[in-house]
């Protein structure tokens, strides 16, 4: 294997873009959604409160 092919050629790059986040953010969000119907009713709540921050997050990203 050859390693340097795998470094990055600058600090800069190991830097998220503001897509990969919202992209992140957005599959958190319809994962939470759809597993909530597999949860038990107790956990339901949780899984509903990461997907609301999620998208609230994502919103805010996407706004500018």
């Amino acid at each position: 294997m050859y390693i340097p092919a795998i470094l990055p050629k600058q600090m800069q790059s190991l830097k998220p873009s503001k897509r990969k986040i919202v992209k992140t953010v957005y599959t958190t969000e319809k994962f939470t959604k759809n597993i909530q119907k597999d949860l038990p009713t107790e956990a339901r709540s949780i899984a509903q409160y990461v997907s609301d921050g999620c998208k609230q997050l994502r919103i805010k990203l996407t706004k500018n």
